[in-house]
């Protein structure tokens, strides 16, 4: 198919072909092709790319493997692996990313990259391994083979300017305009987010609403065309998405029509003008790339947190779902790729897309906020050194994040990995000098605790080369460890996996570790719940996801919290209601009926913590529960314990000669 498609004179960029073959490719594949160097765009239309013609005309299938090494990464540099041995489809992918830092989870891109060597005839397989055959090694020795890289520094990249009404709309991008756009909270895409599927729905959508359509007829489309849309709540949901992604408006009481940036992206095809269309009507789209990009490799609950600063007027951070939706757009675009389940990095094509736009920095979306309500953070997310900081947590993670790029001063990142420790829980003490340990601390408390060495390295490049490790032993024996907590801000390949391997060393990068320490304050973990951040039997790259179950399930226990004390509220509003109650069936139906499914011990759980005397929000009784303050003073009862703590902390530190001494 292919082959023949490459034939053709020219394709629309919306999949629609007079070769009845190639009609058979959607739009994420053909932008799949153009991506692959097979086919270039001119215009509103697809046509080969002067590679593929050649390939085409000359039936050499050398000249598509170049074309295909050229434009997708880790195609020659697997031929380049086979043709030391063969190897298998696990093997490769292992390869692929311990080498190549590519975020795989399954071999299935590597398949699809054997799949193209094996059919052109460059590898064989048989008895479960790849093997490179002579026309693969003599394809091999043409090509230019790239290097293990962990990101794309170096990489340039060619953006399509923004014409027409895209520009337009652009062009109109003042700070009024920004702090107008949409918040977003309820985004809902029906249809796959994954294969660029996301962009096909949002493409169908906005087809629909072309000249027009009423809102019966909409709803009705949705749920023919989408399985899992089959209510009409949820097909008004995903008409309330397209509105906030500035994709189809009002042009009367009963009818919606789609934009004229959405038009414009419809007619060229071009990922770009619906990536600049959303970002000039939803909050938090293109800012999502600057932060990726200045505070490294966030996971989504972190963007979530973050995204309150760019939202002027909404007072809470963005759920979850509502920030994923947004990367979800922001991968299928090429502007963000997938490092796991829950971490981006911004493309090289991001970035550059990225310096194109107007954005909202934090300082324009916070400066119409109270004071109380305001985060005095730069644009990068770190607190200016002359400027206090909104929490002890933050300075003390700013300043761990300086300390491990100030190679020169060694003693300061060992100073600030102790004090990060100490303050998630972990106290101790800095030690350093040749020969022994940087820092000791301490995991939990009494007989149970255990010591751990503490060995912090900084690198102003942001990798640790290769050092030694062997000394690491004496160095625990001295202080009675039995773990060594090696603290950087990234580590050479080689001296990653030696220390990953190590039963006897936890690799901690100091972007993770001040990531937990900023997280402690607003979703706090117990000692047991911050084990995987000190456990030498996971590697370095799995802390993050580990601690990510954690943090999760801190922020849905937060949201079941806070949708109880709602529930009962408006129980005790509804005047057809006496008293309020409501029994544990009726409750767990209720949070079922706003997104949340949790057990019954989850929900009898949050109901004591809310009905304990310190909170008193709850009233149970043999008619089930009800509550006795709203949400506000629920919340304000919460925050209170711990300015109480703080009280008895410092009342504590008062010596008895100063408490006689006051007034």
């Amino acid at each position: 198919m292919i082959g023949e498609l490459t034939a053709n004179q020219a394709v629309s960029p919306n999949g629609h072909t007079s070769l009845p073959q190639a009609g058979g490719l959607n739009r994420s594949q053909l932008q799949r092709l153009v991506r692959s160097g097979l086919l270039s765009r001119e215009g509103p239309v697809l046509l080969p790319s002067a590679a593929a013609r050649a390939w085409h005309r000359s039936g050499d299938p050398s000249l598509l493997i170049e074309t295909l090494h050229i434009n997708v990464r880790f195609v020659g540099e697997a031929m380049h692996a086979l043709a030391s041995a063969p190897l298998t489809h696990d093997q490769l992918l292992r390869l692929a990313r311990e080498e190549y830092d590519l975020p795989w989870a399954t071999t299935g891109p590597v398949h699809n990259r054997t799949a193209w060597l094996s059919v052109t005839g460059m590898v064989d397989l048989f008895d479960r391994h790849l093997h490179l055959t002579d026309s693969g090694r003599d394809v091999l020795a043409r090509l230019a083979l790239g290097t293990p890289a962990s990101d794309d520094t170096g990489v340039t990249t060619r953006l399509t300017l923004a014409t027409g009404a895209v520009a337009d709309l652009i062009d109109s991008l003042d700070e009024t305009e920004l702090r107008a756009r949409a918040d977003g909270a309820n985004l809902y895409i029906p249809g796959t987010s994954a294969n660029g599927g996301s962009l096909d729905a949002l493409h169908m959508l906005t087809e629909a609403a072309i000249p027009s359509i009423t809102d019966t007829d909409f709803v009705r489309f949705v749920r023919a065309n989408f399985p899992k849309a089959r209510t009409a709540a949820t097909a008004r949901t995903a008409k309330e998405a397209l509105k906030a992604l500035g994709l189809i408006q009002r042009t009367s009481s009963e009818t919606w029509s789609a934009t004229p940036g959405a038009i414009a992206w419809i007619e060229s095809g071009e990922a770009l003008d619906l990536a600049r269309t959303v970002h000039a009507s939803l909050a938090f789209f293109g800012e999502i790339l600057g932060e990726l990009n200045a505070t490294g490799r966030l996971t989504t609950g972190a963007l979530a947190e973050r995204s309150v600063r760019y939202l002027p007027n909404r007072q809470r951070p963005l759920s979850r779902a509502a920030v994923n939706t947004r990367l979800n757009l922001l991968e299928a675009c090429g502007l963000v790729s997938r490092l796991s389940q829950t971490v981006y990095r911004t493309t090289p094509l991001g970035l550059a897309f990225k310096d194109s736009l107007p954005c909202l920095s934090q300082e324009d979306a916070l400066s119409d906020r109270p004071a109380d309500t305001r985060a005095d953070c730069n644009p990068s997310g770190r607190p200016d050194a002359d400027r206090q900081s909104a929490s002890p947590g933050e300075d003390i993670a700013a300043e761990l994040e300086r300390a491990a790029r100030d190679s020169p001063n060694h003693k300061r990142l060992e100073k600030a990995a102790v004090a990060a420790l100490g303050y998630l829980g972990l106290p101790g003490e800095h030690v350093g000098g040749n020969g022994h340990v940087d820092g000791r601390v301490r995991f939990g408390i009494g007989a149970g605790s255990a010591i751990l060495g503490v060995e912090a390295k900084s690198a102003a490049n942001g990798r640790v080369v290769e050092q030694p490790l062997f000394g690491l032993a004496d160095h625990r024996a001295e202080i009675g460890a039995e773990i060594t907590l090696l603290i950087g801000p990234g580590f050479e390949r080689r001296m990653l996996r030696e220390a990953d391997d190590d039963p006897a060393i936890a690799v901690i990068e100091t972007e993770l570790l001040a990531e937990v320490v900023r997280r402690q304050d607003h979703t706090p973990l117990t000692l047991d719940q911050l084990a995987p951040l000190v456990d030498p039997a996971l590697r370095a790259a799995q802390r993050r996801e580990a601690l990510s179950g954690y943090w999760q399930a801190q922020e849905v226990r937060s949201q079941v919290e806070y949708a109880i004390v709602g529930l009962l509220n408006a129980e005790a509003e509804d005047p057809l209601e006496e008293g309020g109650w409501l029994d544990l069936t009726s409750i767990r139906r209720g949070l079922r009926s706003r997104g949340y499914r949790v057990g019954e011990d989850e929900v009898e759980e949050a109901l004591a913590f809310l009905a304990w005397n310190r909170i008193g929000v709850v009233q149970r009784s043999e008619r089930g529960y009800r509550c006795t303050a709203g949400v506000h003073a629920a919340g304000m009862r919460i925050r209170a314990l711990g300015h109480q703590w703080s009280a008895a902390a410092h009342h504590r530190e008062v010596r008895p000669s100063d408490k006689e001494s006051q007034p």
